[in-house]
């Protein structure tokens, strides 16, 4: 039963039964066999990759991990029949455990079970492929395998999925859910398709693009420890966070490669290469241009958009901005202030993105409510798009596509039909770009208690 339910997840079946047919599905074992007894080439099927929401990515929470946490120690015993059969009792449990299948491919792999190791290796691999396509070709108990013609199918399948990967990750959105990132395809598909990116299982804090690079910088927090690596949106891959000291750390690009990290006074610069190791490196080499401050609980987006004139105050706020390239006037309602930190124009340039504060007055200790604006840069005419309590963050995915991180999570505008509903990504909590948490000044108090954010 267990392999049977394993093959037919793998075949991509999505018919949601645990009920196995007698003849064995497309994708299985079988298929390969089949044609090597005719002699033709053996090619192995395509299958969607990714999963179809966050809940999927999960498996610790569900049945099957105590089983799971009992394969990985006798894993570490190499009692690979063990692994076989408490990794299949996981998967019995729980089929979309995809930890569970990659270990059980493995097992399948150290034992010889080569006609069997297909089915769970092709679950592991396109539930995430990110962390377990390219590996499937190093690891050690998969080589005698990838000797054979079966083998050399699945060579090629890896080949043809990474470039379809790759292509995903390209149009896709990355958000933080449950203090992960990963990479929603959000395209003309009814169902979004989920990439994990990171794998901290709840550790990341704070993110900081570095387009030039195809990467994102992350950084992590524990109880006891912080750290920062990166992620190659090329490939997917996500380096091993490498340990912070403590103090403020400050991110920013670097146009050679790899980012800077300034972090507390009295501690040194220093430099993650691309492959996310840290080394030290001199201050004056630091490069100009956004940065991102993270403190101990939060992090804050420092940046100025290019053809923007304005009188910004010492909080980045400004009642009303200029266009440069229309000369036009930006305002929005009195006391509203536009955020200098937020603005973001287009990728056509067609139109400007940025989060206004509403008010400047309120309650002792309650926030100003704040609002996504859309500007249309030639007529300078701003739109209110969206508006929340608890901060916003916004990013432009394409040309009138904007997705705005608010009270609801996640949710995708499409600019092109202002009357239809955003669409909201479940389980998204957050973008890369940092809410914007404007404080206001209390009424009884003299100070605007900026240092909130810190």
């Amino acid at each position: 039963m267990t392999r049977a339910l394993i093959a037919l997840l793998a075949a991509g079946c999505g018919c949601g039964s645990t009920t196995a047919d007698s003849a064995e599905p497309k994708g299985s074992a079988a298929a390969p066999a089949a044609a090597a007894a005719t002699g033709k080439a053996i090619e192995l099927p395509s299958r969607p990759l990714g999963e179809p929401d966050l809940a999927a990515y999960q498996w610790r929470k569900r049945a099957g991990q105590p089983a799971f946490r009992e394969a990985r120690r006798a894993e570490q015993r190499s009692d690979w029949p063990m692994v076989a059969t408490m990794a299949g009792k996981a998967l019995a449990l729980d089929p979309s455990n995809l930890e569970a299948a990659w270990l059980l491919a493995a097992a399948d792999g150290a034992l010889g079970r080569q006609g069997d190791l297909v089915a769970p290796l092709t679950l592991a691999a396109a539930g995430d492929f990110g962390k377990w396509g390219p590996a499937s070709l190093e690891l050690p108990e998969l080589q005698p395998w990838l000797a054979t013609p079966t083998g050399d199918a699945w060579r090629r399948r890896v080949d043809a999925d990474r470039a379809t990967y790759v292509a995903a990750l390209a149009r896709s959105v990355v958000v933080l859910a449950n203090g992960d990132l990963y990479a929603v395809d959000v395209g003309d598909a009814a169902s979004p398709r989920w990439y994990r990116l990171t794998r901290t299982y709840g550790g990341v804090l704070a993110a900081f693009a570095l387009p030039a690079q195809h990467r994102l910088a992350y950084l992590t927090r524990t109880r006891t420890h912080r750290g920062i690596g990166l992620v190659d949106l090329q490939t997917g891959h996500a380096s091993r966070p490498a340990e912070l000291g403590p103090g403020t750390v400050r991110v920013e690009a670097r146009a050679a490669g790899g980012a800077w990290l300034g972090l507390s006074a009295d501690a040194p610069t220093q430099l993650i290469d691309l492959d996310g190791k840290l080394a030290g490196a001199p201050a004056h080499a630091r490069a100009d241009g956004a940065s991102l401050a993270v403190f101990q609980h939060t992090a804050r987006l420092e940046r100025r958009a290019d053809d923007i004139t304005a009188d910004f105050d010492d909080r980045g706020l400004a009642s009303q901005i200029r266009l440069d390239t229309s000369t036009r006037v930006v305002s929005v309602p009195a006391p509203g202030q536009i955020d200098g930190s937020s603005l973001a124009w287009s990728p056509d340039r067609v139109h400007l993105a940025f989060v206004a504060q509403l008010e400047d007055r309120c309650t002792a200790g309650a926030r100003a409510a704040v609002a996504v604006f859309i500007v249309d840069a030639a007529t300078g005419v701003a739109r209110e798009l969206e508006r929340a309590s608890g901060g916003l963050a916004v990013e432009w995915l394409a040309d009138g596509r904007v997705a705005i991180a608010g009270d609801r999570g996640v949710s995708i505008y499409d600019l092109a039909r202002p009357g239809e509903a955003p669409r909201v990504l479940a389980g998204a909590t957050d973008l890369v770009t940092p809410r914007r948490v404007p404080r206001c000044v209390p009424v009884d108090a003299g100070s605007d208690g900026d240092d909130a954010d810190d």
